[in-house]
């Protein structure tokens, strides 16, 4: 077997999410470390532009399963999908990158293709038997596992901002080759059909301001959208505080929430719990504000401020506004 491929699975009509670029990226990563061509799998319903998108990033060869029944996510179709695109390819090695229905899809093609899995990838290194030695956090973040990887296919499933997006060549293109993706037998019932996200992405946020039970009252939250929209950025919250109503559900960060791995994360009035740490542990820089300078925030922080949010939120909203020249 010879070869890396990035899964593509449903991507937007707008073009590759940013989950799809990071496992593109990581595929010609370890590419460039085996000397293995880049490959990409694309699965969905009228994916021609993902298609011609996946090959101005870099894949050599594009394997597309698109069909009408593959237009939503489906965990049966899209990992027999995904089955026949790394069967027709031969490839050693498959990559997927972070999205909504990673957690189910990954483990489960894993299983399929009998080459083991492994989640929230943060390094890979080839070893000298042609396995590679992938490190993951376990712990929420607070430690690192290494496990090796020798049968294969292989799947990995990248931890957020782990790997760049590849360089777009406008106009170069990569061989097609169209997989086979019958319908599955699966019998599905759809009670509720949820709206289509519209608008920015928590996940893609490059700030996330996250405010948790510090904050004392659930009208205090708007000092966290405040400071967030001031930096440029989105609003996050922990389980404790969208338990309570204080913000919805689609702003959760955890274990339970949202995976986020932004350039900036400041988490106010939050004591770190492994669980709230499983979401933004991997973020280039977190800012921990506390009045416990005993809470697990500042083990995981670069910046730690202890003190009560309440105070240090208006603060920091008026020096951003001060440079902001408001």
């Amino acid at each position: 077997m010879s070869g890396i491929i990035a899964i593509i699975s449903q991507p937007p009509a707008e073009g590759l999410t940013g989950g799809d670029l990071e496992a593109l990226g990581g595929a010609a990563a370890l590419a460039a470390q085996t000397g293995e061509p880049v490959l990409a799998a694309v699965i969905g319903h009228s994916v021609s532009d993902a298609v011609a998108e996946a090959g101005e990033r870099g894949a050599e060869r594009v394997y597309v399963a698109d069909a009408e029944h593959l237009a939503a996510f489906s965990g049966d179709a899209v990992v027999d999908a995904a089955e026949s695109a790394v069967a027709a390819s031969e490839v050693s090695t498959v990559v997927i990158g972070r999205g909504t229905n990673t957690l189910e899809f990954a483990p489960r093609l894993g299983a399929r293709l009998g080459g083991g899995c492994v989640m929230g990838v943060t390094e890979v290194r080839p070893d000298a038997d042609g396995g590679f030695a992938v490190v993951a956090s376990v712990y929420g973040g607070s430690a690192r596992a290494v496990y090796r990887l020798a049968a294969t296919p292989r799947v990995i499933g990248l931890s957020p901002g782990l790997a760049p997006a590849p360089d777009r060549d406008a106009g170069r293109s990569a061989e097609v080759v169209a997989v086979d993706a019958p319908a599955s037998a699966e019998e599905r019932v759809v009670v509720d059909q949820p709206a289509e996200a519209t608008g920015p992405r928590l996940e893609e946020a490059n700030v996330v301001v996250s405010g948790g039970r510090g904050l004392q009252r659930g009208d205090n939250f708007a000092l966290i959208r405040e400071l967030a929209a001031n930096l440029g950025g989105m609003p996050g919250a922990s389980r404790a505080i969208v338990d309570e109503g204080w913000a919805p559900s689609e702003e959760q960060v955890g274990l339970t929430g949202k995976i986020v791995s932004p350039d900036l994360y400041v988490a106010a009035g939050i004591s770190g719990a492994s669980q709230h740490m499983m979401g933004c542990s991997t973020s280039r820089v977190l800012v921990g504000i506390n009045t416990d300078r005993d809470a697990p925030i500042f083990r995981y922080a670069r910046y730690g401020i202890n003190g009560d949010a309440l105070e240090v939120l208006p603060e920091l909203i008026r020096l951003t506004r001060e440079r902001a020249g408001g």
